[in-house]
């Protein structure tokens, strides 16, 4: 998965295209981190809507992050759409983030 997200990085530089997010638009560098997936970014913020739904069941469609489809999707926007297991494993990289970022006591 790494290789996958660095690669997409170089791409995106290669070309100039500024780096935002899939779902909301809103371009890196506003103030809010991504995570980034095979070929799609999602903001903090986005994950954190995404976080708060509720899911009732399998929704139609395919996670833009891991690709699977037998997944409830936690949101779709519609550019993207994020599993709910995606959803955790971008809160837990924004919360190892965190712990990183804090100065030691």
């Amino acid at each position: 998965m790494v290789a996958i997200t660095e690669r997409v990085r170089r791409f995106a530089r290669r070309f100039g295209h500024p780096i935002q997010c899939s779902a909301c638009r809103v371009p890196r560098g506003a103030g809010r981190r991504m995570i980034a997936g095979p070929g799609v970014y999602i903001c903090e913020a986005c994950v954190a809507e995404a976080a708060g739904q509720e899911v009732v069941g399998p929704s139609p469609g395919r996670c833009s992050f891991c690709g699977r489809r037998d997944v409830p999707n936690a949101k779709t926007w519609p550019q993207v759409a994020i599993c709910t297991s995606c959803v955790e494993l971008t809160r837990r990289i924004l919360a190892e983030d965190d712990q990183r970022s804090r100065p030691a006591p």
